[in-house]
C-alpha cells in the first residue's frame, strides 16, 4: 500500500514539475488572466505546504506544554489568522518561484528539479521506515517527509550554488550602471504587461548585482563585499529551492485533504492531537 502511494506521489510530482516546465515554455506568451490563474494555483499548493508545516509545528508545541482539554489549547491550535499569515507568505513565494522558473536558462536546472521530484517520496518513505522503532506512529510519515525535504533542500542548494560558481556572466566592467541595466532589461519579452514589468525588474536586479560585483570585486579574494555578494546568491538559490520543495509538499498534501470527509476532517492521528 505504501509503495503504491509512493509511486502515485512520484507521478504527481513529476506532473507538477512538467506543469512548471510548460510555464517556462509558454509563460511569456500567456495573457495576464492566464498567468494570474497559474499564480493562484501555485499559491494554493505552496500555501498548503506552509500550512501543513505550521499546523503540525503548532500541534507538537501545544501537546508538549498544554492540556488537550484546556481553553488555551483550543484557542492556540491554529485557525484563520495562521492560515492568512501562511497564505500571504505563499503568495510572495509562489510569485518568486514562477518568475525564477520563467528565467531558468540551463537544462541541468530542470534535471535537478525532476530528480528532486522523484527522490522526495522515496526518501520520505525510507526515512519513515527507519524511524519506525523510534518515533510515535502519528509522527513517522510527517517526520520522514520533513527530513527528506531538509536533505533534498541541502543537496539542491549545494548543487545550484556550485553551478552558479562556474556560470558565465555578462561582462559589465567597462559599462556604466545604466548601460548594464539597459542591456539586461532589453532582452526580456512577454505578452503580459504585468509579467514584462516583473521580468524587467528581476533582470535589472541581476544586472545591478553583477555590475557591483565586477566593480567592487575585480579579482578573487577575501573581503566583506565578496562574502556579502555570495550571501545574496546563496539566499536567492535557497529561496528558489525551498519554494519548489514547499510546492511539492503542498501537492503531496492535496489528495489527503480532498479525501477527508466532513465527519473526519477534524480528526487527527493520535500523535497530532
Amino acid at each position: 500500500m505504501r509503495i503504491n502511494r509512493m509511486l502515485k506521489q512520484m507521478l504527481g510530482l513529476v506532473a507538477l514539475t512538467g506543469a512548471l516546465w510548460l510555464v517556462f515554455l509558454y509563460g511569456r506568451v500567456l495573457t495576464s488572466p492566464m498567468l494570474f490563474a497559474a499564480w493562484f494555483i501555485a499559491s494554493m499548493l505552496l500555501g498548503m505546504g506552509l500550512w501543513q508545516r505550521a499546523k503540525i509545528r503548532r500541534r507538537v508545541w501545544l501537546a508538549a506544554y498544554l492540556q488537550p482539554e484546556s481553553s488555551a489549547f483550543r484557542l492556540l491550535r491554529g485557525g484563520v489568522l495562521m492560515a492568512l499569515g501562511q497564505g500571504l507568505v505563499a503568495i510572495v513565494m509562489s510569485l518568486y518561484l514562477l518568475l525564477a522558473v520563467l528565467r531558468l536558462e540551463a537544462n541541468w536546472q530542470w534535471s535537478a528539479l525532476l530528480c528532486a521530484a522523484v527522490a522526495l517520496p522515496i526518501g520520505a518513505l525510507i526515512l519513515a521506515r527507519l524511524l519506525q522503532a523510534q518515533v510515535q506512529a502519528g509522527f513517522r510519515e510527517e517526520l520522514g517527509l520533513r527530513l527528506a525535504l531538509n536533505l533534498l533542500s541541502g543537496v539542491l542548494l549545494l548543487f545550484f550554488v556550485w553551478q552558479a560558481l562556474g556560470a558565465q556572466y555578462s561582462d559589465f566592467r567597462e559599462a556604466s550602471l545604466d548601460q548594464a541595466v539597459w542591456y539586461a532589461v532589453s532582452g526580456e519579452q512577454a505578452r503580459s504587461p504585468v509579467l514584462l514589468m516583473l521580468l524587467e525588474m528581476a533582470a535589472a536586479s541581476d544586472a545591478l548585482q553583477a555590475w557591483l560585483a565586477q566593480r567592487l570585486l575585480p579579482t578573487p579574494g577575501s573581503s566583506v563585499w565578496q562574502a556579502a555578494g555570495w550571501c545574496i546568491v546563496l539566499a536567492r538559490e535557497a529561496l528558489f529551492v525551498w519554494s519548489y520543495l514547499l510546492l511539492c509538499r503542498g501537492a503531496l498534501a492535496l489528495p489527503l485533504l480532498l479525501q477527508r470527509s466532513p465527519a473526519t476532517s477534524t480528526e487527527e492521528p493520535h500523535g497530532l492531537r
